[in-house]
């Protein structure tokens, strides 16, 4: 097959090499010495070599007689074209002739006396042909410019050029093109190639002859017709929004930020890379909603940035009909989970390609990277010519629900995967779905690399051992190289294999993997794969034409740039960061601002930190040449180091320009060297006598050199004693302490961090019986989150006393909590300790030891933590008796961490209370307990109410809240504020404020009712919606409790309902109705439903006191209503 890598000589492009021919001579003659020879002896043992691509060694046996020979030289087998001729000294044998290069050559050689004596002897020829080529050195070759059409690329001037090959690196197997440099061109050492298609990758090999002199790879544009061009990252947000079809993001040296944005249709998003195919980068994820029939993602380079919000690149939102996605050209990076997410919305996909994309550093947390989970149907996957980097969890699972007709993959890289410790790590390929037959998909794993998958963790492996596909249906030509045993068992986890088991499970394993030209390697193919060098250098695996083409390129090395900048203060390295410190320093060079200095000790990069490898070799200066790093600083500082433990005498030195300042034994947590003097630009060094390994490192401008523990507050309180149940504060204050980056403020031990020096808390309920009560105050000082060398201080304590006060008439709330004592018969009837009218019937569940946190949905602290629970079983009843209406908060949890068809629903008096309700352990969230897990929550009347709880394996039932309304009822509340009411029509037809006109001083009270601009703007509107025209006020963006708010007193307890709806007909849950209650937190709701549809009711509970409702974003309100319980 002719590419253009057909000629690369593998290795050092000047080492001598070549295969040696040798020839049988016309006639064998024995040799005689007392023989009288009329003529001289034909030469033997013919042999050559070609050396160095143009030059030919020959060789032959002496003939007796003979004092010279004659080689000659033909350009056709028939030796009728003589082309060169040498008469060669005996003395001179073997002979190394210097030819044209790229020449196929026929020789003979014949030998002669010179004097004349005797006969030349026959000629003796060389049976094959000799084929000379050309080897010279690389012209480093550099991308000047792209088009949708051509490519420019410049190199070193030399005369030797004189064609270009041209091969799209996208279908590696195909022939190269050759495009010929005209002298013009070859004079200017630069050449527009022409003739190309848009968005393929081509790779342009500079030649002369048949010798390579560089190569480049280089993306053709895209062609984009109609786009719309963005530069902003609101502009982007926007267009999306709008629905534009196609979208071209102009290169900009700072990401575009879009967190996550739903897809509203089909689109196309194209990069608009600079000449040397720099992309534009997007930070965030798409959600691909109902009505996108087509994505395509191009020439852009995507960033999760580590973050929960956008785990995933595209997340299916909706039960979507997708004709294609497909992402050409682009970078993944730094996703928490990986690209493509879809759960539970069942879309239908025809085609997802990915094209020549590189996929970098997915974390791997708490999901997978590319993962079909529910009831997808999708045609095809297909991954080719791409690189998959570092990370991830399980890379590819397609569950048992989704139906999949086909995946392949081929020509691709794959690196350093699937090492997440999680038992859900199921390796790279964990395919359980079928096709539409019922049988495994057509499954194609061919021409690629896989390399370094040798995790501690003992997790990645090839196939996972529940895959319905347990190995491709076509699998042939890849190429392992450092992976271990664990990963050739088709199993989820080998870790608990070991010994002759591990040998024979990995060696049958490696017996159907390695097939149909499928190799395990034992030496790198790559430049240095470890460290991201995929650039490949084995002649195998490129006659393979296997793993990411864009790889074949010869690598270069690029010289390192050892500018070092001034380290700003408060610095904190990531000494474990493999994309930044990859492997080694094996060399002089700067990363992330540090200076490395190393001729013959690296300092090697380990999950652990960086790990010094010898002694370092110090100037009589005592500046370090070898084995060390360095920090420049130009104020003065401290460095905050740790070490980890180690045998022996293991330390590192810490100086400045060379005066030691402090040694570090092995074994230190945050120790602080401190350097007051520091004048101008300065070096920080460090290194070791003997090998230790650095875990932390932080440069601080902290100087002082006192107690670690920060000091106590003094606090001071406003007031000491305070009636129960009254509408009052207590305001602490106290001065703030030196490096205290915020304070911890206990009450009854319920704990805040504040960062302010006051802390105000209502004292409104907190509860005492007849004799009062006395409640703790602790306040603490908190060091600095990027302090490591302090700690928290002692508290300050204080109390503060609470009268009791006669209830007076009205409702009362009295909370009761039922536990389960674990000695009790499955039988039992449980009941509340504190109220005995409370109590359950557990209908043949047993009671076991557990304990789970409990509290209401989005509460930031826990509620109660139980320790014991009604162990659940398949669909059981149990029921629940109240003496009084109130509210059940019944803490319920899935027999099954993964389960998600665990459902509990009650019913009174013949009707459902609460539909059946999914408890599941991924609601659960932290508060200040590290889990803690959602009520199932339901109103209830005084007496008998049924649970039914049903699902394969039940739910645990760990304890029951009862929010009871107790004592006699109190006059009903209602408030009604219609703006289409009269009043509220005057207010905006006289406000002198032209309809639909926005303005910021808004100030009105209506009974009882106030609105506030407070600076943002809020304007009046009308609108008809099936007949009937409403007036609202239309929110101009995001509001709080000082600005865009409405605000009213509720006397009692009562439900707050707003009436509203989005601004358009486009459905956005990011947009959401905030009420806040005084003594209460903000509680939110999605609010932008179609405004076509006119207003929709959203409601809230709310407590007694200020009542105030805003958005966090733009949206219409049609009326707030009030009614008390």
């Amino acid at each position: 097959m002719k590419r253009i890598f057909s000629a690369i000589i593998l290795g050092v492009s000047l080492i001598a090499f070549g295969a040696a021919f040798s020839s049988c001579t016309e006639e064998m003659v024995d040799i005689n010495d007392e023989v009288a020879l009329g003529r001289c002896l034909t030469p033997t043992e013919l042999s050559a070599k070609v050396i160095n691509g143009e030059f030919i060694e020959f060789s032959w046996t002496k003939s007796m007689g003979a004092t010279e020979f004659v080689l000659e030289l033909y350009s056709d087998e028939a030796m009728k074209q003589k082309v060169e001729s040498f008469v060669i000294p005996a003395a001179e044998v073997p002979y190394t002739a210097d030819l044209e290069a790229d020449m196929t050559y026929y020789a003979r050689v014949k030998a002669v006396n010179g004097e004349g004596l005797i006969g030349d002897s026959n000629w003796a020829n060389y049976d094959r042909a000799l084929q000379t080529y050309a080897i010279k050195s690389s012209l480093n070759p550099e991308l000047v410019d792209r088009s949708e059409s051509s490519i420019t690329i410049k190199w070193t001037k030399d005369p030797e050029v004189d064609h270009i090959r041209i091969t799209p690196a996208l279908n590696a197997e195909e022939e190269y093109t050759r495009f010929d440099v005209s002298s013009e061109a070859q004079a200017a050492a630069q050449v527009e190639v022409t003739g190309l298609n848009p968005s393929v990758n081509y790779t342009l090999a500079v030649h002369f002859k048949s010798a390579e002199r560089g190569t480049v790879s280089a993306w053709t544009r895209p062609a984009i017709d109609g786009a719309t061009v963005v530069t902003t990252s609101e502009a982007l947000i926007q267009a999306i929004t709008d629905k534009a079809a196609v979208i071209k993001v102009a290169y900009a040296e700072t990401p575009y930020v879009i967190g996550s944005v739903v897809l509203g249709g089909p689109v196309a998003i194209y990069g608009d890379a600079t000449a040397e195919g720099a992309q534009p980068t997007i930070q965030g994820g798409l959600k691909i909603g109902a009505d996108v029939t087509s994505i395509h993602l191009e020439a852009l380079t995507f960033d999760g940035a580590g973050l929960a919000d956008y785990p995933h690149n595209l997340t299916f939102d909706a039960a979507a009909t997708v004709e294609s996605i497909t992402v050409v050209n682009c970078k993944l990076n730094n996703y928490l989970r990986g690209v493509l997410y879809e759960n539970s919305k069942a879309p239908t996909v025809g085609s997802i390609k990915y094209d020549g994309v590189e996929i970098n550093n997915v974390t791997g947390d708490g999901g997978d990277c590319f993962d079909f989970r529910g009831k997808a149907t999708v045609n095809s996957i297909e991954f080719i010519n791409s690189t998959l980097n570092t990370g991830a969890r399980t890379w590819f699972r397609i569950d048992a629900n989704t139906v999949l007709e086909s995946i392949k993959l081929t020509h691709c890289t794959f690196n350093n995967l699937c090492f997440a410790n999680n038992g859900n790590n199921n390796g790279i390929f964990n395919i359980r779905a079928l096709n539409s037959a019922g049988a495994a998909p057509a499954f194609v794993l061919t021409h690629n690399v896989f390399l370094n998958m040798n995790d501690d963790n003992k997790r990645c492996c090839l196939i996972a051992k529940n895959s319905t596909s347990a190995f491709p249906t076509e699998l042939a030509n890849n190429f392992f190289y450092n992976c271990y045993d664990r990963f050739f068992i088709p199993q989820k986890d080998g870790s608990s294999l070991s010994g002759d088991d591990l040998k024979n499970a990995a060696n049958d394993g490696r017996a159907l993997i390695l097939v149909n030209g499928s190799v395990e390697l034992s030496a790198d193919p790559c430049v240095d794969s470890a460290r991201d060098k995929y650039n490949v250098t084995s002649k195998e695996v490129i006659e393979a034409n296997a793993g990411d083409p864009r790889w074949y390129a010869a690598y270069v090395e690029i010289p390192e740039d050892l500018t070092q900048q001034v380290t700003p203060t408060g610095k904190i390295w990531n000494l474990t960061d493999g994309q930044t410190f990859k492997k080694m320093a094996d060399k002089d060079m700067v990363r992330d601002g540090i200076r490395f200095y190393v001729k013959n000790t690296p300092v090697n990069f380990t999950k652990e930190g960086f790990e010094f490898t010898g002694e370092a070799t110090v100037g009589a200066d005592g500046i370090p040449v070898d084995g060390a790093i360095g920090i420049k600083v130009n104020e003065p500082g401290s460095i905050i180091i740790s070490l980890a433990e180690a045998a022996g005498h293991s330390n590192l030195t810490v100086s400045l320009d060379g005066k030691v300042s402090a040694s570090v034994p092995a074994g230190a947590e945050y120790q602080k060297v401190t350097f007051a003097n520091v004048s101008g630009e300065q070096m920080i060094y460090i290194y070791g006598c003997h090998p230790a390994t650095m875990t932390f490192l932080q440069w601080t401008s902290d100087v002082q050199v006192l107690d670690k523990v920060l000091a106590t507050p003094v606090v001071k309180i406003n007031k000491t004693t305070v009636n129960e149940r009254a509408d009052d504060e207590i305001t602490l204050t106290w001065d703030a302490i030196d490096y205290a980056g915020s304070y911890n403020v206990t009450i009854d031990g319920k704990p805040k961090n504040v960062t302010e020096t006051t802390y105000t808390f209502s004292t409104a309920n907190f509860a005492v019986e007849e004799a009062g009560g006395d409640f703790d105050i602790q306040v603490t000082a908190v060091p600095a989150e990027d302090d490591y060398t302090r700690v928290e201080s002692q508290p300050a304590v204080l109390s503060f006393h609470v009268n009791d006060v006669p209830d007076e008439p009205g409702l009362k709330v009295v909370t009761y909590y039922l536990t389960f004592p674990e000695a009790a018969t499955a039988d039992a009837k449980y009941v509340c300790e504190n109220n005995e009218g409370f109590y359950v019937v557990g209908a043949g569940l047993s009671v076991d030891s557990s304990t789970a946190a409990f509290a209401e949905a989005g509460a930031t602290q826990h509620d109660m933590e139980f320790t014991t629970r009604l162990k659940g079983s398949t669909s059981k009843t149990i029921t629940i008796t109240v003496p009084n209406d109130g509210v059940l908060y019944l803490a319920a949890r899935s027999g099954n961490g993964s389960a998600t068809d665990r459902t509990i629903s009650l019913s009174q008096n013949g009707a459902v209370i609460l539909e059946p309700t999914v408890c599941k352990d991924a609601d659960l969230w932290v508060t200040d307990k590290s889990k803690t897990y959602p009520y199932v929550v339901a109103n209830v009347k005084a007496g008998e109410i049924t649970v039914t709880m049903a699902g394969s394996g039940g739910i645990n039932l760990y304890g029951i809240r009862y929010d009871a309304t107790e004592g006699s009822a109190v006059e009903k509340v209602d408030k009604v504020w219609d703006f289409s009411a009269p009043e509220w029509v005057d207010a905006m037809t006289n406000s002198g404020v032209a309809i639909n006109t926005n303005d910021t001083n808004w100030n009105l009270d209506i009974n009882g009712l106030k609105m506030v601009s407070g600076g943002g703007t809020i304007k009046w509107n009308t609108s008809t919606v099936d007949g009937v025209q409403y007036y609202f006020w239309q929110i101009g963006g995001s509001g709080s409790e000082t600005k865009r708010y409405f605000e009213f007193t509720a006397e009692v307890a009562g439900t707050v309902s707003v009436y509203a709806s989005g601004t358009n007909d486009e459905l956005d849950d990011t947009r959401k109705v905030i009420v806040k209650a005084e003594n209460s937190d903000p509680v939110e709701q999605f609010g932008a439903t179609k405004k076509s549809e006119g207003p929709a009711k959203l409601d809230f509970n709310v407590t007694p006191g200020i009542v105030k409702v805003y958005t966090n974003a733009s949206l219409i309100l049609y009326k707030i209503e009030f009614h008390s319980n």
